[in-house]
């Protein structure tokens, strides 16, 4: 039985988490599948003992930050300089030493391929620095870094895609946003593969309710959008039309106060474990993020039979038809969202309609089983 040994890289279960574990559950019996984290506890790794997998715990760094700090300044370089200091004398040996430990293991295991789950973290190549031939080393991007998370690299940014085509067989791109975006890898290693969900998020059964229900779900920050959905309310209620909420599903607090006007047109409900309950209640998704890489939400909404309506950047725009699975809108325009939203108030028809529309195309391109299919065969072809 061919050996696998994934690399994570966070203790939560956020979307490339939750796309790991879609994806370990469909190789279970069918490969041998070992898990290496720097965490001993939290929501990933209490997941992860769920499975029939080989965990393994050790320590290691990211090599790509958050700077915090849009403007250049002397300040914002000196700041900047610390943790590029601290990886240099600290996280960069670590991983040197951790490295040396894994490679060992993996020889002796007799593992074939080394898949590291995003950008963020560097084991995997050095694994393969270590290794050579004798492993294959896939590298799964999932993230912009810098749109999305202003992630930026802890090491010189040519030195840093160096390293990663020198140490890697096969970079998956989880959209083609993402393979033109990290234009500095090289292209006949890049392959596309889009996000699998799971079942679990299959649903046509929603509960009969009165009004429009429109949902907002993902961590709360400014990327993810969520001032600019309750501003397009406002403007809805300008417009006349009450009958609609707006749900906002996610941890975190708030960076922006509701207007008094539409705090009973907004429901605030905190982190949320399971989705597709929450969905069934809803009508449409709003993914107003500033650069969604892929867009798993969208990618559940659609498979639970709901319309998106989604900003016009990063990968959305790769997910949804606009005027048939839901709607594409010029990210930061609010009147532009506004007006997209009223489409669904003002001809309810619709969001059955569009919605039919989503589930049919995302079950013909966002099955994890689909998904999986594709990357045992470039495990298959490398």
């Amino acid at each position: 039985m061919e050996k696998i040994l994934f690399i994570g890289h966070e203790s939560d279960l956020n979307g490339a988490s939750k796309s790991l574990l879609n994806i370990i559950s469909s190789l279970e019996g069918k490969k041998q599948v070992y898990v290496l984290t720097s965490f001993d506890n939290g929501p990933f790794y209490e997941e992860l003992k769920k499975h029939k997998v080989k965990i393994l715990v050790y320590p290691y760094y990211r090599w790509l930050v958050q700077r915090h700090c849009s403007r250049f300044s002397l300040k914002s370089e000196l700041i900047w300089l610390k943790p590029r200091v601290r990886w240099r004398l600290q996280g960069s040996r670590i991983n040197e030493v951790t490295a040396d430990a894994i490679a060992e293991f993996v020889k002796k295991e007799k593992i074939s391929v080394i898949h590291s789950n995003t950008s963020v973290v560097n084991i995997g190549a050095i694994l393969k620095q270590r290794l050579g031939s004798a492993v294959k080393h896939i590298w799964h991007i999932r993230e912009f870094g810098d749109l999305d998370f202003d992630m930026h690299p802890l090491i010189d940014r040519q030195a840093f895609f160096k390293f990663m085509n020198d140490y890697t067989d096969t970079f998956i791109c989880i959209s083609k946003k993402i393979a033109q975006h990290y234009s500095l890898l090289l292209e006949d290693k890049k392959v596309v593969v889009y996000n699998g969900i799971d079942q679990s998020n299959y649903f046509s059964d929603h509960e009969e309710h009165i009004g429009v229900n429109f949902l907002i779900s993902g961590r709360i920050s400014e990327t993810k959008g969520q001032k600019e959905a309750v501003q397009a309310c406002n403007e809805i209620l300008k417009a006349g039309y009450r009958d609609f909420k707006l749900y906002v599903a996610g941890e975190g607090e708030l960076y922006f106060q509701v207007p008094e006007e539409c705090k009973e047109h907004v429901v605030l409900l905190g982190l949320i474990k399971d989705m597709p309950s929450i969905r069934k209640k809803m009508d449409v998704e709003l993914v107003c993020s500033k650069a969604e890489a892929f867009g798993r939400v969208t990618a559940e909404a659609m498979m639970g039979g709901m319309p998106v309506i989604g900003s016009n950047t990063g990968g959305t725009p790769e997910l949804i038809i606009d005027g048939k699975t839901g709607f594409l809108y010029e990210y930061g325009d609010i009147n532009d969202l506004a007006q997209k939203m009223l489409c669904f108030l003002k001809e309810p028809l619709k969001i059955k309609e569009m919605g039919s529309e989503a589930q049919k195309y995302a079950l013909e391109h966002f099955t994890i089983e689909r998904c999986v299919g594709e990357i045992e065969a470039l495990y298959s072809s490398i």
